[in-house]
């Protein structure tokens, strides 16, 4: 518009006067000269039209530009997709609109669980080597231990300090972990010589261990007929490995051996041995903030599977020696051997805070009482049994009871609600002194990363309440029963239940029907399941905990709902400010706010876009109240793509074969595996097809048909499960004796539903859907809680019966 201002003034300042001998109304003849008013309205009319004409062209030329522009860019941007440009959570595409689905049958020929691909063993006599590795090991993480004197700690409460808070790591899992440090240098100075990716067997001695006290002990007893209860850290789970399978504080299981530059530990480099993209730019490039709706799902599917994740992995991070957090971007200071910081480029946004890299710590190692590569540890068990409730520690697990009619630990607020147990550690990452004053504290849980978010303590507090509900009525049934039977039993049920949302409600959405059929994962409509294998190992696999189920992290929305009630205007929240703020629990109805908030919030698609929520601002510090510097959140894409190369995850296509899905020799052979916008901006920043990061790659697949996920992380994920289901000895359809539940018994867990818990465990929450991760289009498809089928624990009353023998009675005990 400035531009055809300047046009008129111009005009107007060159226009002359003009004479006509004849007007083409009248033949008559006039005077040559017109008078003053005349000249002066035809001058006037003469420069409205050629503004008019400026104007018209200026319009012209601004729509052909802006057309030339879109043709060009149109390829950039997925389908009914337009780029905000503030980069906010304003932009929206129609799910509709997306490539069609991947037909399921790419999957449905395969076999599960798909066997492991594992480094070749090797068993050494030479007792002399052996020595001399561990000692060369022991002078290493010596040498580890004194530099890190000189490594700082992160800030107090800082974004970064609060994501390592939240990747706990346990005093044991630390311990653990310098044995596995040992293993790694050991394994660096037998193979010193050796300079690139090849494959590092695992070197083995058959009289000496790296630990005696991890790697000695082989076997342990386990009563089959007194134990109808699981331990809390797993072992006895597999009677033929009791102390591996099922057990916590073990390496991850390895489904393809991992892909070091050096063979032993350094991340993934690119196939022609250059670094790799920073992940960072992989983030930005790749994994924008553009947003497509999937308003058949709401975000309570996120919220389980970051309450099941919680469940079966914790990873282990690298400490200093005595357990102090390490930073890694301060160029002025000492850095840790186990740095591993994501750099920034110079065009990076984060540039305009003085950031030039965001911090990182690589995973703690497990030690294999072997010599080889390096593994990671999971700190808790990897099967459902409710260790995100109760801990995988039995030390813990007694802390958080009552040791009272089989209880858990609650307090009381003033309007006689019942929250977690306060946690008054002030150094947690969550803790705030302006809260403390006020008497509130984060909470206390079977799990360190409880108040990592809002949904997630509200899901604790939830099962919580669920296992004093369940012990209640057990003890009002069962007078009798002690505190510990009390507990065990009510644990026990939690778990089946559990187990039961998971593969009735959470599985079928990822997986889809026909996946869920084919592979016996649907929960029988009664009696017991006899798919137990003894043989078989579930043990979380190195990829599912380092980038497959870390697909939930695309769904997230940037804002969330809190609703007072179905019709009330919603309040929005930006997920940065629910991170760290369980503070909110204090106050009445917010608890069944969040609830309906993430009831009816719409997820979005499962694909390669993220929220700026999660890509810059995770875990930032509020300085509204503080005068401080800014400073900048986390990006947890980056963190995600980083952790696979961190734990030598093969590139995306190595995992395609793993698969038996075709194996890319070019970017151009994805063009019907991928979305073409993530596929061009992947050929943008990787050189070889070969060196896409498995998180980038299998987020940007096309869905299997049935599926919200791409036939690679489908694969995996239903891999992992289908070991999950079939190799837990005390899988709640087992009908191995004494830990099964009676047929009886059996068919009122499975009443069980996500919907009915919020209901008992609420505050006062009166509707829900019939399946709460599912979104529904019409009022009247809410159920009244009322209405909601539940269990009946009438069925785990014990009768008492006598039976008459002569002239004596004898009191037996059956379950009724």
């Amino acid at each position: 518009m400035l531009f055809s201002i300047n046009v008129c003034r111009k005009v107007m300042a060159s226009a002359s006067e003009r004479t006509r001998l004849l007007t083409p109304e009248e033949s008559q003849p006039q005077y040559v000269f017109e008078n003053s008013t005349t000249r002066e309205r035809k001058r006037r009319v003469r420069q409205f039209q050629c503004c008019i004409c400026a104007i018209f062209l200026t319009i012209f030329l601004v729509a052909l530009i802006m057309t030339v522009m879109y043709s060009i860019t149109e390829r950039d941007l997925p389908n009914n997709a337009t780029d905000s440009p503030t980069g906010s959570d304003s932009t929206t595409v129609n799910i509709d609109a997306a490539t069609t689905p991947i037909p399921v049958f790419v999957l449905l020929s395969n076999i599960f669980p798909i066997g492991d691909v594992e480094n070749k063993n090797e068993t050494t006599n030479d007792a002399l080597l052996w020595k001399e590795a561990i000692q060369a090991g022991q002078s290493g993480l010596e040498e580890k231990d004194k530099i890190e004197t000189y490594v700082p700690s992160l800030q107090l409460r800082s974004p970064s300090y609060r994501h390592q808070r939240v990747v706990a790591t346990s005093e044991k899992g630390r311990n653990l972990s310098r044995i596995g440090f040992v293993e790694e240098y050991a394994t660096r100075h037998i193979h010193r010589k050796r300079k690139n990716n090849t494959l590092v067997e695992k070197i083995c001695h058959k009289d000496n261990t790296t630990s005696d006290e991890y790697c000695r002990k082989s076997t342990m007893e386990c009563n089959i007929f007194l134990m109808k209860y699981r331990t809390y850290n797993g072992t006895c789970n597999n009677l033929q490995k009791p102390l591996e399978y099922g057990a916590s504080y073990r390496p991850f299981r390895r489904s393809l051996p991992p892909d070091y530059a050096d063979g032993i530990s350094e991340p993934r480099v690119s196939k022609s041995g250059d670094p790799l993209p920073s992940a960072r730019t992989v983030s930005l490039v790749v994994h924008r903030p553009y947003y497509r709706n999937d308003p058949k799902f709401s975000v309570m599917l996120a919220v389980w599977g970051q309450f099941l994740d919680h469940d079966i992995t914790a990873t282990a991070l690298s400490q200093k020696s005595n357990g102090s957090s390490i930073s890694c971007c301060d160029p002025q200071a000492v850095s840790s051997p186990e740095c591993f910081p994501v750099q920034l480029d110079w065009l990076d946004p984060f540039r305009e805070y003085n950031v030039s890299c965001i911090e990182f710590v690589r995973s703690a190692p497990a030690p294999t009482c072997c010599l080889g590569p390096r593994e990671q540890l999971n700190q808790v068990t990897p099967v459902i049994d409710g260790s995100v409730i109760y801990s995988a520690e039995e030390e813990v697990a007694k802390k958080l009871r009552n040791m009272v009619n089989g209880t858990m630990r609650v307090i009381m607020t003033a309007d006689n609600r019942t929250l977690l147990p306060a946690s008054e550690d002030l150094n947690d990452g969550c803790n705030r002194e302006e809260e403390e004053k006020n008497g509130r504290y984060c909470f206390l849980t079977g799990d360190a990363r409880a108040n990592e978010n809002l949904y997630l303590t509200s899901m604790h507090l939830l099962w919580v309440r669920q296992h004093n509900l369940i012990a209640y009525n057990l003890s009002r049934l069962n007078p009798h029963w002690k505190d510990e039977i009390v507990f065990q039993e009510t644990r026990r049920i939690i778990g089946a239940q559990m187990q039961h949302i998971t593969y009735n409600e959470f599985l079928p959405i990822l997986l889809g029907d026909s996946l869920m059929q084919k592979f016996d994962l649907n929960p029988l409509k009664k009696g017991y399941s006899k798919t137990y294998n003894a043989s078989l190992d579930p043990t979380i696999a190195n990829n599912f905990a380092a980038a497959s189920f870390r697909f939930a992290h695309s769904i997230i929305p940037g804002l969330m709902k809190l609703l007072s009630n179905y019709t009330s205007t919603p309040e929005y929240v930006q997920m940065r400010k629910m991170l760290f703020n369980p503070f909110q629990l204090y106050d009445p109805e917010v608890l069944d706010k969040t609830l309906r908030g993430a009831m009816n919030t719409t997820i979005e698609a499962s694909d390669s876009y993220f929220t700026n929520e999660l890509k810059s601002h995770m875990f930032e510090k509020s300085t509204e109240k503080f005068k401080e510097p800014k400073l900048c959140g986390l990006d947890l894409v980056s963190l995600n793509v980083q952790r696979g190369r961190d734990h030598g995850l093969p590139g995306y296509t190595s995992w395609r074969t793993h698969c038996k899905l075709s194996k890319p020799k070019s970017f151009d052979d994805l063009k019907n595996d991928m979305d073409s916008y993530s596929l061009y901006n992947i050929k943008a920043i990787y050189k070889d097809v070969d060196d896409i990061d498995l998180y980038t790659g299998a987020l940007s697949e096309i869905p299997l048909e049935g599926s919200i996920l791409g036939p690679t992380i489908t694969c995996l994920i239903l891999d992992q499960f289908y070991r999950i289901k079939h190799g837990d000895r005390f899988w709640y359809e087992n009908p191995q004796k004494p830990q099964s539940f009676t047929p009886e018994q059996l068919s009122e867990i499975k009443k069980t539903t996500l919907g009915n818990v919020i209901c008992d465990t609420s505050d006062g929450l009166h509707l829900v859907q019939r399946r709460v991760m599912e979104r529904v289009e019409n009022d009247d498809e809410y159920i009244s809680c009322s209405e909601v089928d539940r269990p009946n624990l009438e069925l785990w009353k014990e009768n008492l019966h006598h039976v008459d023998m002569s002239d004596d009675s004898l009191t037996v005990k059956t379950a009724g």
